[in-house]
């Protein structure tokens, strides 16, 4: 059994006091480790992205949502890697370094995806920028909302 102090018990200024210094501890421990996690996985990120799926109608499972959004995300990976170092990117062990995840998997939500990519120090950025844009538009499934910036750490 938890008990709690009432907050009209407490002051304000004591209640924002007393419960804001744990949970900024505990987000900031929290986006440091992530980032170390992705770091770990691709490298120093370059670029972050946003990217919106089409919106799913009639009698649409969750999984049917997901199963759309790996299918979309494979696709467009395969474009982007292919416009960025040709057909032979596969057997020449040459790919963009990406972490992506999934959001707006509920009900009544529209599932989008969150990423980093870290690009080689052979690719010029304007030869990637040319491919984002390229294959995101040969994605059928991606919606028109997308959100393409350079990555930076929030301090």
């Amino acid at each position: 059994m938890t008990y709690r102090t009432p907050l009209r018990s407490l002051e304000v200024e004591d209640a924002v006091v007393a419960f804001e210094p744990a949970t900024c501890k505990r987000k900031t421990r929290f986006q440091a480790t992530f980032i170390e996690f992705v770091r770990s996985v691709i490298g120093s990120p370059d670029y972050s992205f946003t990217l919106t799926l089409k919106p799913v109608t009639g009698p649409r499972r969750l999984s049917t949502k997901i199963s759309d959004a790996e299918q979309a995300m494979n696709w467009f990976l395969h474009v982007l890697n292919t416009k960025c170092f040709g057909h032979g990117h596969r057997r020449k062990s040459i790919e963009l370094g990406i972490f992506a995840t999934i959001e707006g998997l509920g009900l009544g939500e529209q599932p989008h995806l969150h990423g980093v990519i870290r690009l080689p120090n052979a690719l010029p950025l304007e030869r990637f920028l040319k491919a984002f844009e390229y294959s995101k538009n040969r994605t059928k499934r991606f919606g028109y909302q997308s959100h393409l910036e350079p990555y930076y750490e929030h301090k």
